[in-house]
């Protein structure tokens, strides 16, 4: 399946699909973090470096504690491609701590590059391919926002 899949609620993601996301996944943060599959196995609690080299080829299915272990270490790196196919992502309870001066900065800041980006009416996907940096900071941002209000809810 296509990389540029768009979501759709309730479609069914095949198994295949879920196992290579997740494998890319763990590529990723193996090259990013200069580790081994030794290194991915023990974070995923798996005592053979085969286990994780089956999960970075998409070819093993992984359990549910080596899932959560994985996003306990990694975060997002690690389960936010998955997780995206099905319209979700995961984000810290105790997601970045951030001023509401550097919030306001970061959300107008994403703001002047949609602006630019919509001066032809719309944004392709080059344009919003280049706002990743504000799309993420200002994601982060909103995030802490919504757990300060959930902390205070509670």
């Amino acid at each position: 399946m296509s990389e540029r899949q768009r979501y759709l609620r309730y479609r069914t993601i095949s198994a295949t699909v879920m196992l290579e996301t997740v494998g890319k996944s763990l590529d990723r943060i193996k090259k990013a973090d200069k580790a081994s599959d030794a290194d991915l196995a023990a974070t995923l609690g798996k005592e053979s470096k085969d286990s994780a080299e089956r999960y970075r080829k998409g070819i093993g299915d992984m359990g549910l504690v080596s899932f959560l272990r994985g996003c306990a270490a990694w975060d997002g790196r690690f389960a936010n491609d998955v997780l995206a196919k099905i319209g979700m992502k995961l984000v810290p309870l105790d997601a970045a701590e951030v001023s509401d001066r550097t919030a306001a900065s970061a959300l107008t800041k994403l703001l002047l590059e949609m602006s630019i980006a919509l001066e032809d009416g719309k944004i392709d996907e080059r344009e919003l391919a280049s706002m990743k940096g504000e799309i993420e900071a200002a994601g982060r941002c909103i995030d802490g926002m919504r757990h300060r209000l959930s902390v205070r809810a509670a």
